[in-house]
């Protein structure tokens, strides 16, 4: 039990020794920068700045031997303003320009930039220490500005396009000139211009006489427009009355029409039930007289079929049956003795039946 007391207390020594020995020994490089480390003394390594960047995260740090500078590795922002306390200078720091007409501009200017990558040892040993590069690019782009702005005049800076295009140069020269400086420019953007009140009264007092003489090219043109206006609205309502007579007409005829076409339809309905019904009334004339063509010669053949029949065996038989028929006894006394009653050959040959034994 005892051991085991003793060798958790030696994982408690080592681990608070890994610590402190981690704390003292090492610098942590926080996110969002990149370390610079100067060897001091030759007693590890060679002596001077170690020709590499260090990311976020733990390094070593021996003590005297060793000392670091941080630089910040996001996009930065330079912001020249006239505003104070807003810009990266607590005081007024706008970029004046006197323009090309001789007047003087007041520019706010933003600059977004960042150091290049694993170039940072660079800019320390070409700068001397982690700030100073800031100042550089202060200089650079208040010079840039001032030579590209100051190219235009005065009126140029009310046209935002121009405005704009110059932006896009003064990116490209300050991207060019701080490149020798370790530094990437990621854009250059104008905010705001202000002019010389002198400047400024003399475009307002321009601009109202532009915008009277534009007002009183409006009148004029909204005169001329009514006279237009008037020609316009009587030869419209000649057009519309032009237009109600030719649909009034149109109407007309194609009622006309339709009343036409109706009728012609109508003529040949009555033409075609005419044709149909003296159709109809002739094939059943014909049928009728088929029918009765018929009859007759059925009631013809009947009469051959019975007058060839009478005149065999069967004839005289019918004729005698039909004389029994016709024969009517009150009172008669047969001796059966002289007539066998049951002898019906002899009865029908008695009535005119011939025998068909012949």
């Amino acid at each position: 039990m005892r051991s085991i007391k003793i060798g958790a207390i030696g994982i408690i020594v080592l681990i608070v020794a890994f610590w402190v020995t981690l704390r003292v020994l090492t610098v942590d490089v926080p996110i969002g920068f990149v370390g610079v480390r100067i060897q001091e003394y030759g007693l590890i390594g060679r002596k001077g700045l170690v020709p590499k960047d260090f990311g976020p995260g733990y390094h070593r740090d021996l003590g005297p031997i060793d000392s670091w500078v941080f630089f910040d590795s996001t996009a930065q922002t330079l912001e020249m303003t006239r505003e104070k306390g807003r810009g990266s200078d607590p005081g007024q720091d706008d970029v004046k320009v006197q323009s090309s007409d001789g007047y003087a501009v007041s520019v706010d200017v933003t600059v977004k930039y960042k150091i290049q990558e694993e170039h940072a040892h660079e800019l320390y040993a070409d700068t001397g220490s982690g700030s100073a590069y800031k100042q550089i690019v202060r200089s650079e782009a208040q010079r840039t500005c001032m030579e590209l702005f100051g190219e235009l005049e005065t009126e140029d800076f009310y046209n935002p396009e121009v405005r704009r295009d110059t932006g896009k140069k003064a990116k490209e020269q300050l991207k060019k000139s701080l490149a020798d400086n370790f530094v990437d420019v990621i854009d250059v953007l104008i905010r705001d211009v202000q002019f010389d009140p002198e400047y400024e009264g003399k475009i307002r007092m321009r601009k109202l006489a532009d915008q009277e003489v534009e007002l009183n090219k409006s009148l004029a043109n909204a005169e001329t427009m009514r006279g237009k206006t008037q020609v316009i609205e009587a030869e419209t309502k000649r057009l519309v009355a032009i237009i109600q007579k030719e649909k009034e007409a149109q109407l007309i005829r194609m009622e006309a029409d339709t009343d036409l076409e109706i009728a012609k339809i109508q003529a040949a309905y009555e033409k075609y039930a005419t044709e149909m019904t003296a159709d109809a009334e002739l094939i059943a004339a014909e049928k009728e007289a088929e029918g009765e063509l018929l009859v007759k010669k059925a009631e013809a053949e009947g009469e051959r079929l019975r007058n060839q029949a009478m005149m065999g065996v069967g004839g005289s038989t019918i004729v005698a049956l039909e004389a029994a028929q016709s024969l009517t006894f009150k009172d008669v006394t047969l001796s059966t003795l002289d007539v066998d009653i049951l002898d019906i050959d002899a009865m029908a040959t008695k009535l005119g039946a011939t025998s068909s034994k012949k």
